[in-house]
């Protein structure tokens, strides 16, 4: 009696390892025989929801098109989204509700320095990517987490770059820094104290103000007294605007003395083209160092630009294309060709391994994009811009930023 059932067993299972074998293999959370699912943790309310929004919708844009086209290997990708209000706090919340309850392949896009930091532990504990944070800071290249991979330049390449203009080109040695007293302002202070250093300098001085804020009085007192020739600024759009215009009216007010007429350089994070809108009449000169190609210059778009200029009509006609949207588009870009390389089966493991394996990759726009398990950071291009007219034009000359403009008329834009 025992030999039948033995042999009964043996039939069973061997029949049942029949039947596993000729289901699909799918290699882990988040991917799923249609689909990979990716999240995402932004700000999406609060006075800088226009970063989170143009970095989303840039993002859905390319996703869109990619998934018209296929997908991976005929998957779609889909994402998750929740709101973080750019809180450290609400960010790690939504990091484990995404790793954990809608188990996703992997998190794209997060918004912040400090947002970031707060959701590096969750990152590496649980082992899944997040791929091009929408932030420049350091402490997330440096040393490199196997589980962050950035798409864009860094703050500290950004505030070199200015540096190298200030100081090398411009002969400026006066330079202070307003910053958000956050680890994202830190960040480009740090970056800014690294360039000063090397030239045997260091800030004049330095204000601070609280996230989500615009508490910029105290900090522009500080550095009014300074009479710095450059200020640095590691803000947002609304508090910088503030304090950039702020200062100028003071200028105006003042007479103009030369002492009291710096040129203000913003990093990327700021939402450049919200800024713009801000300063309005005040904008002319200031700096923005940029990690994509601003738009419509005199050598014409990027094809990439013009790929994105084109999607964004297509898909959300309604929405006017931003610099932070563009940065969006190119990271989908690159995360996209990141799945396809990372096989037909893909793993969280295998994702870090093809991001790893890219060398040279063209994105047509102005730069190239390379990892390795020594550099999780694809891009090394900043693109230094001036504000001309509401416009950004490519720095190609640092003389060109100190060639003042006068808004008129002064006494409308008296409070």
């Amino acid at each position: 009696m025992k030999r039948p059932l033995m042999m009964y067993i043996l039939v069973a299972c061997l029949a049942l390892s029949v039947c596993l074998s000729s289901l699909p293999v799918f290699a882990g959370a988040g991917v799923t025989k249609n689909e990979i699912v990716v999240g995402m943790s932004t700000v999406l309310s609060g006075p800088t929801v226009f970063l989170g929004t143009s970095f989303r919708t840039g993002a859905e844009a390319y996703l869109n098109w990619f998934n018209e086209k296929g997908g991976v290997y005929g998957r779609k990708l889909r994402l998750i989204v929740y709101d973080d209000g750019y809180e450290p706090g609400r960010a790690l919340v939504n990091a484990n509700k995404l790793i954990k309850d809608d188990k996703v392949f992997c998190l794209f896009g997060n918004v912040g320095t400090p947002t970031a930091v707060a959701i590096k532990p969750i990152l590496e504990s649980e082992k899944v990517p997040l791929f091009a944070p929408f932030t420049g800071a350091e402490v997330l290249r440096n040393p490199v987490s196997r589980y962050i991979i950035n798409y864009r330049a860094s703050y500290n390449q950004e505030t070199e770059e200015y540096i190298r203009g200030m100081a090398d080109v411009l002969g400026f040695r006066k330079i202070a820094v307003f910053y958000q007293n956050d680890p994202y302002g830190m960040a480009v202070l740090n970056g800014t104290k690294a360039a000063l250093e090397k030239r045997g300098l260091k800030p004049v001085a330095t204000g601070t103000y609280t996230r989500n804020l615009e508490d910029v009085t105290a900090a522009l007192d500080a550095l009014m007294a300074a009479k710095p020739q450059a200020v640095v600024m590691g803000g947002t759009y609304s508090a910088c605007a503030k304090f950039i215009t702020s200062w100028k009216r003071k200028y105006f007010l003042a007479g103009q003395p030369k002492d009291l007429n710096p040129v203000f350089m913003n990093v990327s994070f700021v939402g450049p083209d919200r800024l713009a809108e801000l300063l309005d009449k005040y904008g002319n000169n200031v700096v923005v160092t940029q990690v994509v190609p601003p738009f419509h210059t005199d050598a014409g778009n990027y094809p990439a630009v013009n790929e994105y200029l084109s999607l964004m009509n297509r898909h959300f006609p309604k929405v006017k294309p931003s610099l932070v949207g563009l940065e969006g588009f190119l990271a989908a870009k690159v995360f996209a060709e990141v799945l396809k390389r990372a096989g037909k089966e893909p793993t969280r493991e295998s994702f870090i391994q093809a991001a790893e394996s890219v060398r040279n990759l063209d994105i047509q726009a102005g730069n190239v994009i390379s990892f390795s398990a020594e550099n999780h950071q694809g891009s090394q291009t900043v693109y230094p811009t001036v504000i001309k007219d509401g416009n950004f034009q490519l720095i190609t000359d640092w003389n060109i930023v100190t060639q003042q403009i006068v808004p008129k008329p002064i006494a409308a834009a008296m409070p």
